[in-house]
């Protein structure tokens, strides 16, 4: 088979080994944790995690390990992979058992490895204890990394005055180590959200969509990882035929609560509306091709048109195929954005395009600006016998 591109001219084997470098490069960047539960002020800035005076967090870290914040605290998560944190300020309650390796946390000079419940929270102004720092591990062990050395603390307390010194087992936990007070705002905490979520959704099977969609972005405010949410808000924009709102919230449904977007057949509602909202984005512009040919291509899109048999018809399906295996390479570029081959396919259609069109250049130059794309790969192929 001859194969002929005027925009693609890599070999596949050589431009596969490149996509998946840089496809692994991106996935490992991707999120390291996400908030489930949170009170008071709570900031995120990148990988950095902080609360305010009297505010509380909960994070669910990439590996089903968690970790909870107390007031005044800040950490830094590593990219999804590496199982490790660093504490910057106040304190904090992980729990390590669901990490086959354990979780380590950098104090900056030193750092602890567990893989149990670890408590850690430092001894500040208006402490009655020494000062320093005090931890507990509960269910498993913790191994203290410091200048000296190295020590294991197995379902006991400790206090750590320095890096420079080795850590101390306590007999008994201090009170600053109770998470009593702790639990019980977390219950209280999670009694209010449950409140407002079933006043929610009560709103919403009354038809009472305003307040339902009040009550439920409370939810969000409170429990960020409560997948429901977007659920249901999605519903609401299906009420008031809002589509683009509708598809944006079940999708994030769909990612967050795989199984649950399954059992609610939230699939084929995602496939229908993406198909309606593509066909009423290409109408658009198709409709108003001169005000949309003038607008800036999206940075770092691309497009694949099907490439055209020039040979034997009984060949013609692969023209679709080709593109397609080009799509999925393209696709694992980071910073590349693909346009949908449904939505090309649409705007092609749109414009009465024949196999002479797809591999005209012209006709090429104005799809590429009516789908506001950069760059557009256009090809034919013959197949010899």
């Amino acid at each position: 088979m001859a194969s002929r591109s005027d925009s693609f001219r890599r070999s596949r084997p050589a431009a596969l080994l490149a996509l998946a470098a840089l496809a692994a490069a991106a996935q490992a960047q991707g999120d390291a944790a996400r908030i489930v539960q949170r009170r008071g002020d709570v900031t995120v800035d990148g990988a950095t995690v902080r609360t305010g005076a009297g505010a509380r967090a909960q994070l669910l870290l990439s590996d089903g390990a968690t970790v909870a914040l107390g007031p005044d605290s800040e950490i830094a998560l590593s990219p999804p992979g590496t199982a490790r944190l660093v504490l910057r300020a106040g304190s904090l309650r992980l729990d390590a058992t669901p990490a086959p390796a354990g979780w380590r946390v950098d104090l900056g000079d030193r750092s602890i490895l567990t893989n149990g419940w670890l408590t850690l929270r430092p001894c500040a102004a208006g402490c009655d204890q020494p000062p320093g720092l005090y931890g507990r591990v509960v269910s498993g062990d913790a191994v203290l990394d410091y200048q000296g050395g190295r020590a294991v603390m197995r379902n006991r307390a400790f206090r750590w005055e320095s890096a420079a010194s080795r850590p101390e087992p306590l007999a008994r936990a201090p009170a600053l180590l109770d998470d009593a007070v702790d639990h019980a705002d977390a219950q209280r905490a999670r009694a209010e959200v449950t409140e407002l979520l079933r006043s929610g959704l009560e709103a919403f099977h009354d038809g009472n969509d305003d307040l339902a969609r009040q009550r439920l972005l409370a939810v969000r405010e409170q429990a960020p990882g409560d997948a429901i949410v977007d659920y249901y808000l999605g519903l609401i924009a299906l009420r008031h035929d809002d589509q683009e709102a509708a598809l944006r919230h079940l999708q994030a449904y769909a990612r967050q609560d795989p199984d649950g977007a399954a059992e609610r057949e939230v699939g084929k509602t995602l496939t229908l509306l993406s198909s309606v909202q593509l066909q009423q984005e290409v109408a658009t512009a198709v409709a108003r091709e001169r005000e949309v040919a003038t607008t800036p291509p999206e940075p770092g899109s691309i497009a694949v048109n099907a490439f055209v048999n020039r040979g034997d018809d009984a060949y013609r399906p692969m023209s679709k195929g080709i593109a397609a295996m080009i799509i999925a390479d393209l696709s694992k570029v980071p910073g590349l954005k693909v346009l949908e081959r449904e939505k090309v396919q649409l705007l092609v259609d749109e414009m009465k395009l024949g196999d002479a069109g797809l591999a005209d250049s012209a006709s090429a130059v104005r799809s590429g600006r009516l789908m506001r794309a950069e760059k557009v790969i256009v090809g034919n192929f013959e197949v010899e016998r």
